[in-house]
């Protein structure tokens, strides 16, 4: 996390902007409609652009809302929606719940070359990708947060792809 935390903010855009463009050029981008993303907290990969770009190709973007020990997924169509969760993330209000993402985008600390990630500990994104209600999922970061292996745990649940800034991982 110190690299990407370290990285100048026009090395961050610019390595984000080709990670979106690898999502958005997917198959499972092109044809979803229902599409999970968040906003970013500190030096996570940002999706603004994508989540324009969903918006505009009339797909759905849901954004995670963390209640209790769960994250769900609800509608998001503005910025006027949204306020500053327990974490200090921006989060939909709970007008409008999503019961199925075609496609979830998923951040993370660091990702393996065999689909499983870190995240930051609380196992929420695991608990909701258990739930069956994700089509496919899509770890989302630099390619420098790519790693051989990561350990694992029974309650990691490996992911069907990776977007980085060199392009796309299918698992």
């Amino acid at each position: 996390m110190q690299k990407r935390n370290s990285l100048p903010s026009s090395e961050a855009d610019r390595l984000a902007g080709l990670v979106q463009k690898h999502v958005a050029d997917s198959d499972y981008f092109q044809s979803a409609k229902t599409v999970g993303a968040y906003f970013a907290i500190g030096s996570e990969v940002r999706l603004d652009w994508l989540i324009k770009t969903a918006q505009s190709q009339s797909k759905a973007v849901a954004l995670p809302r963390i209640e209790g020990n769960l994250v769900l997924f609800y509608e998001f169509t503005s910025l006027d929606d949204l306020v500053i969760g327990q974490f200090g993330i921006k989060e939909p209000l709970p007008k409008k719940p999503v019961k199925e993402l075609d496609l979830l985008l998923v951040p993370g600390v660091a990702f393996d070359k065999d689909g499983y990630r870190i995240g930051y500990g609380k196992g929420y994104y695991d608990r909701f990708l258990s739930t069956g209600k994700v089509l496919f999922s899509m770890g989302v970061c630099y390619s420098f947060q790519l790693l051989p292996k990561l350990p694992q745990s029974r309650y990691d649940i490996r992911l069907d792809s990776l977007a980085t800034d060199n392009g796309v991982l299918y698992f």
